[in-house]
């Protein structure tokens, strides 16, 4: 009776640990994995495997104003939001500054997320659960362990940009960068579906 009770335990565990979906399992091999929150999981492909749900143009919509009062306290208080022009993607862009963190959102309107997947722009990207159902992608560079970016893509040559970079000695008190970088695109996202 105990071998029957044990066999069915095992192939009970088993069973639970069986996934219908396709893949290759790897273990994470270092700490320069990106990090997304504990709901979310990581895949090594760099791009997008699922499409937009519609089109969102991001011109004339100014970044600054992605983000709720509530939303920016929800991460930290911050100073007032800077608004200014990315000399990268040459777009608006916006920076929100808090003691020990600052991120941003860049709208940008030159450029599609294609530039990161095909590595025509330098960073590592990996593809990341949608974003209120767009593609997305963590761009984060092997080096750098303090700065995570999401390029969300929301039309055609257009994606949404949100970086998240906590300070030496501030890890405790912001999430991870990654996870930051998450808020701040899910919530510009969700002030764009509006």
């Amino acid at each position: 009776m105990r071998r029957y009770l044990a066999a069915a335990t095992c192939l009970t565990l088993l069973a639970a640990c069986t996934s219908t979906q396709g893949g290759t399992a790897s273990p994470r091999s270092s700490a320069t994995e990106p990090v997304t929150s504990p709901t979310t999981s990581v895949s090594n492909s760099t791009t997008p495997s699922s499409s937009r749900p519609r089109e969102i143009k991001l011109d004339g919509k100014k970044p600054c104003e992605l983000m709720t009062a509530e939303q920016l306290a929800a991460i930290a208080p911050t100073t007032a939001p800077r608004p200014d022009t990315s000399s990268t993607f040459k777009s608006p862009n916006c920076s929100f500054n808090a003691t020990g963190a600052v991120w941003r959102i860049t709208t940008v309107v030159t450029e599609g997320m294609e530039v990161w997947t095909s590595g025509k722009r330098q960073g590592r990207p990996t593809e990341i659960p949608p974003i209120t159902g767009f593609p997305a992608i963590t761009v984060t560079l092997p080096t750098d362990q303090v700065l995570c970016n999401i390029a969300v893509d929301v039309a055609n040559g257009q994606y949404l940009y949100a970086g998240f970079e906590v300070s030496d000695g501030f890890a405790d008190k912001f999430p991870k960068p990654c996870d930051g970088a998450r808020m701040v695109a899910e919530a510009a996202m969700q002030n764009l579906m509006r």
